[in-house]
């Protein structure tokens, strides 16, 4: 119907880009072409969970953050098949075991780099442009940054980022 009738389409913070690009990017392609239109008029809005320092040390807080963040939208019920078909199958239900237990820490832990590296995009602040690039080009038309309110210096940064990518 996004493609058919809308002006864009917000996906949800876990929609990965192969999902996106496997799922989401043909049916707009469909329904833009049920109503003659372009798929390429369709803005898709991709919020993007992002790791960013400069030091390991600041990365390595953003990662467990995005680790903690990751689990909560792993234990929703509804989201289980975009872990599933991403790989990571049963990580829903080995998050929701341990949030049935009140275990936050061991509901992050079931998060792994390799879930990570498929849902948020890691780098330093100078080669974050190039990695969103490298990971949305074709897929989204407008990045949504998830994480940029933690902090003003890093809510300044995001927009240097996002002016870049803008001139594009």
């Amino acid at each position: 119907m996004a493609g058919e009738v809308a002006d864009g389409l917000h996906v949800n913070i876990i929609g990965e880009p192969g999902y996106l690009a496997r799922h989401v990017i043909p049916k707009i392609a469909e329904g833009a072409a049920i109503s003659g239109r372009m798929p390429a008029d369709i803005a898709v809005m991709v919020p993007v969970m992002t790791i960013v320092g400069d030091s390991d040390e600041d990365r390595y807080r953003q990662r467990e953050r995005a680790r903690a963040e990751l689990s909560f939208f792993a234990s929703t019920p509804g989201y289980s098949f975009i872990f599933d078909e991403a790989g990571f199958e049963g990580t829903t239900a080995r998050i929701r075991e341990k949030q049935r237990a009140g275990d936050l820490d061991g509901m992050a832990s079931e998060i792994t780099d390799d879930h990570l590296g498929t849902f948020a995009t890691e780098s330093t602040w100078d080669g974050l442009e190039g990695a969103l690039v490298d990971k949305y080009e074709g897929i989204a038309t407008r990045l949504i940054f998830y994480n940029a309110l933690h902090d003003m210096e890093s809510f300044e940064r995001y927009g240097e980022v996002a002016r870049r990518l803008s001139v594009r």
